[in-house]
């Protein structure tokens, strides 16, 4: 027994040592002379173009639902004065740049993953290294800057589109003032609230997403069955990351 809680604690110190190692190659090379900026543009499109339409989707129905459940229950305790406030609080705190995080590990980091582990498998990143191109220059690095670039923008829409939505069901569906909406936001929300989501969460949440989806791409070890299941794997790995890492900015920002 003894044996086995060794050798699996022992396991996954390895992991976060290489992890580690993995994050600050990365990290080094986003200054590093040999990253191409057409790179970082190309993955730029990818992650923040390609993931518009998706996260305004689910927003837009997160907003409405919030904000249904949320005006239910305020007009029956008479505070729908407040409604504005605490949609937005939900919104631009937690479920706008949470939610849109899932959505780019989900669509994102699958694909990233998938496609740094077919390499592998193929022994394209090898072949790379024969031709003096480094993997973390010409592959990791432009991934990484792409999505601390763009998933901060993705936020400010999907902050946006989730906000109004929930106005549109309050207005539309429950007869609220959409003056009184705007003016509760206004005087519950500070900078602190619409900002922090944006330039904190965004940033670090792409900085996870890039680097747990490339590290795990990157010791893809078996064949097609082992592409399906670092894809898998950089997922559930990114959505872990996310919540744990959400808990404690909220916990420390808020």
């Amino acid at each position: 027994m003894f044996e086995v809680i060794g050798s699996y604690v022992i396991n996954i110190f390895n992991i976060l040592g290489s992890y580690s190692l993995f994050c600050s190659r990365v990290l080094k090379r986003v200054f590093s002379k040999e990253l191409k900026m057409s790179r970082v543009t190309e993955q730029m499109y990818k992650v923040g173009a390609q993931s518009f339409v998706i996260t305004a989707i689910t927003l837009t129905f997160v907003g409405m639902v919030f904000s249904s459940q949320v005006t239910k229950e305020f007009l029956r305790m008479g505070a729908a004065k407040i409604i504005g406030g605490i949609v937005g609080f939900a919104i631009w705190r937690e479920l706008g740049p949470l939610l849109t995080a899932v959505v780019v590990a989900a669509r994102v980091g699958a694909a990233i993953s998938s496609e740094i582990a077919a390499m592998k498998v193929t022994e394209q990143l090898d072949a790379l290294k024969s031709m003096a191109l480094d993997p973390y220059s010409y592959l990791y690095a432009p991934r990484f800057i792409a999505l601390v670039c763009m998933l901060p923008l993705l936020i400010i829409f999907a902050d946006f589109i989730g906000f109004m939505a929930g106005m549109l069901i309050y207005v539309v569906v429950y007869n609220g003032n959409s003056v009184a909406y705007f003016v509760s936001a206004a005087h519950m929300l500070d900078a602190t609230d619409i900002l922090a989501g944006v330039l904190i969460k965004g940033p670090l949440f792409g900085a996870v997403i890039a680097l747990t989806a490339t590290f795990v791409g990157s010791r893809t070890k078996s064949g097609s069955q082992g592409i399906g299941m670092s894809a898998t794997l950089a997922v559930v790995a990114s959505l872990i990351i996310l919540f744990i890492l959400n808990f404690f900015v909220s916990f420390l920002v808020f």
